[in-house]
């Protein structure tokens, strides 16, 4: 994520991240700025790209191969990342997979007929002795997202232990003006936390009521979102304007609901003047307390995701915080 600093006062304020068509761009677009740029993104691999998808046609959106003669296939998600694209990526690859030195060298000349075959170009390209024989013996799957979902990394890291080497690769979009639009790229490593990169406007925060149930009694009365002592009170700087919120109480479930005022506020911890500060806070406007709490297998059941209930506060991708959000005021309130 990307911050402006305000140097003046020693602050950081979060850049909202933007979505394609906010900066009147479609996928195809973003596909030609990775057809034109991809040795600046990749620093990792030395690729040459080999040919990008066409309309009506089943291929990946962009392939290229390595200084080894692997083969990468890409594919482009403009925003949300699920499960179903990385099986689309994997079908790819059984088509292309199979294919001869021959038929991507034929591939390879639609799309650059100027150029020399793909062997000499490769070999030109990257100093090597490769022969025809050392092409495409091997596969790597990327899907390039501009949000990626809990479903994802898990389906991601069940087909890395079956020994498919399948990567996830976010960009965030930050338009600060019209002329002045940053691009950034991060690799995905599955040892980090999942759901780092989602920013969807859904969070589900622990009332922390294991620890202190007057904790959770006053966050319920007076309709917040609140988080206590560093690091955890820190969260709550995450909270947007109209960012949806649930309160979850260890050992019950989701018991309230809100939408993010955007006004943070400082208070010292249960009043206390020792505790100047430790509590971080915001209200929730159109707060309602659920009549039954939702639970944490009925969470499961209604988005499909096995969450991790320990952290104090976590961000829930667009799909399930739908979900929740629909379900709830359908049902539970």
């Amino acid at each position: 994520m990307i911050f402006r600093l305000d140097k003046s006062n020693y602050n950081l304020y979060r850049v909202q991240r933007n979505r394609l068509f906010e900066i009147e761009w479609k996928e195809d677009h973003f596909q030609k700025l990775l057809f034109k740029n991809l040795e600046k993104v990749f620093q990792d691999e030395e690729l040459l790209l080999i040919m990008q998808s066409r309309k009506w046609q089943e291929e990946p959106d962009l392939m290229a191969i390595d200084n080894n003669g692997d083969l990468y296939i890409f594919e482009l998600k403009a925003w949300e990342s699920q499960e179903y694209n990385l099986l689309q990526a994997l079908r790819y690859g059984q088509i292309y997979g199979q294919y001869s030195y021959e038929s991507l060298n034929e591939l390879f000349k639609k799309f650059f007929p100027e150029s020399q075959n793909l062997l000499e170009v490769l070999n030109n390209k990257f100093g090597t002795s490769l022969t025809t024989d050392k092409i495409n013996n091997k596969q790597h799957f990327i899907v390039i997202t501009n949000g990626l979902d809990f479903k994802t990394r898990q389906a991601i890291l069940y087909w890395q232990q079956q020994g498919i080497d399948i990567r996830s690769w976010v960009y965030r979009l930050y338009k600060l003006s019209e002329d002045n639009i940053l691009i950034e790229f991060d690799t995905f490593r599955i040892t980090e936390d999942p759901f780092e990169d989602i920013e969807e406007g859904f969070y589900i925060l622990n009332t922390n009521y294991s620890n202190d149930p007057s904790d959770d009694k006053d966050m319920i009365d007076n309709q917040k979102a609140a988080a206590y002592f560093d690091p955890w009170k820190r969260d709550i700087e995450k909270l947007k304007k109209g960012d949806k919120v649930f309160l979850y109480r260890s050992g019950e479930g989701i018991v309230a609901m809100g939408i993010a005022s955007g006004k943070l506020e400082k208070k010292p911890w249960h009043g206390e003047d020792k505790h100047k500060d430790e509590e971080y806070c915001m209200k929730l406007d159109k707060f309602k307390i659920l009549k039954d709490p939702l639970s944490a297998s009925d969470i499961k059941k209604i988005t499909g995701v096995n969450y991790r209930f320990m952290p104090t506060m976590f961000a829930v991708d667009k799909d399930s915080g739908d979900k929740l959000w629909g379900y709830l005021s359908k049902n539970r309130i």
